[in-house]
């Protein structure tokens, strides 16, 4: 996890997601202030399931839907991946909902013109309610500095890299190699260190899928 904007939200999602007894439980979407997140919420999104049990943006912040070139809700999440990433997305979802463990992930962007860049997404759970099976929070930010993101639109995201990240992460300014499932890519290296974990923090089980 690099950008700050990632680790901003990821760092609220974490105050609300530990009670007082240190107990882990997933937040509730209504809990998320927007005034804790600042300008980092141009860069949140949430996901929900609709009636048929697909996973949709139920919102997304405006340097997303700039980033896609388009107003993103209501949009099926998958659509923006190909079908070879499809599998890996759906069991990585599936995991971070039932083990309660949010994860990162690392994805070149294929822009309508040919270009390419890198960003890492964040999912992390939320409180179901009303029926619904998944309910998530995620982020998007942009690790390469290119002066034509928002103008070129990306047309599809393409897998490298997902790492699941203990709930009680703390963060540094040491560097350390992560514990990362590669797709036929290199690891980047993001800056963190662990604290001693919670006993009630479950253990992600990394999942296969990724670039053909």
């Amino acid at each position: 996890m690099k950008h700050r904007s990632t680790i901003a939200i990821f760092s609220e999602w974490q105050r609300l997601a530990f009670s007082w007894d240190g107990s882990l439980h997933a937040p509730s979407r209504e809990s998320i202030a927007p005034r804790k997140l600042g300008r980092h919420l141009s860069d949140l999104f949430f996901l929900e399931e609709d009636e048929s049990g697909e996973l949709i943006f139920r919102l997304a912040g405006t340097r997303v839907c700039a980033l896609f070139g388009r107003e993103l809700k209501a949009t099926r999440f998958l659509s923006l991946w190909p079908g070879r990433n499809h599998s890996a997305l759906d069991e990585l979802i599936l995991e971070i909902n039932d083990l309660l463990v949010p994860a990162i992930s690392y994805h070149d962007g294929i822009s309508l013109a040919g270009r390419s860049l890198a960003f890492e997404m964040l999912l992390a759970p939320l409180e179901s309610h009303k029926g619904q099976k998944t309910n998530l929070l995620g982020a998007i930010s942009l690790l390469d500095d290119v002066t034509w993101a928002g103008a070129d639109p990306l047309v599809l995201a393409s897998l490298n890299a997902i790492e699941p990240l203990a709930p009680d992460l703390a963060f540094t300014q040491e560097t350390s190699r992560p514990s990362v499932m590669t797709v036929n890519a290199p690891i980047r290296t993001p800056s963190r260190s662990r604290i001693h974990p919670r006993p009630q923090t479950p253990l992600l089980r990394v999942i296969a899928g990724g670039k053909a």
